[in-house]
């Protein structure tokens, strides 16, 4: 049993090193401003945000830290300008079959930040600059004509 005592003394030891310093919590003005920012991009039900609401400065400030963390893994416009560039008519039938693979990951890839970016992300993918949704059908159409 001792052992056991200070391995787990050890690992306690390891993970005070490991985990990173807590940033302090701002005053009270930017602590409300930053949170609601936070909320507006989780794009919360009315209910569910109005309980967001109620959490005490600590709970309202690790919330911010975690959304703060989280990084985008790619911008919209990374996935819009890979689409543009599939969509070369000139392309030969061996040239298509390999860009056919690359695309198709680069959907995949595009699926998954779709369902899991926040909704900004979302609505830059879509905005009337990047036309998201536009390039997504022009593509897919594209590669339905090619394959016929």
């Amino acid at each position: 049993m001792g052992n056991i005592e200070s391995v787990d003394g050890q690992s306690d030891n390891m993970k005070h090193h490991i985990m990173p310093l807590k940033v302090p919590i701002p005053d009270q003005s930017e602590l409300e401003e930053r949170f609601a920012l936070v909320l507006n991009s989780m794009n919360l039900p009315p209910d569910k945000a109005r309980l967001l609401r109620q959490y005490d400065n600590d709970k309202k400030w690790d919330l911010i830290c975690d959304q703060e963390r989280f990084q985008v893994k790619n911008p919209p416009h990374t996935y819009i300008s890979k689409l543009r560039g599939y969509l070369d008519p000139g392309v030969t039938r061996k040239k298509f079959r390999r860009r056919v693979q690359e695309s198709t990951k680069v959907l995949r890839e595009l699926e998954i930040s779709l369902r899991t970016n926040h909704i900004g992300w979302v609505r830059e993918f879509l905005n009337d600059e990047n036309r998201g949704l536009d390039i997504l059908v022009e593509y897919l159409s594209f590669a339905q004509c090619a394959v016929m």
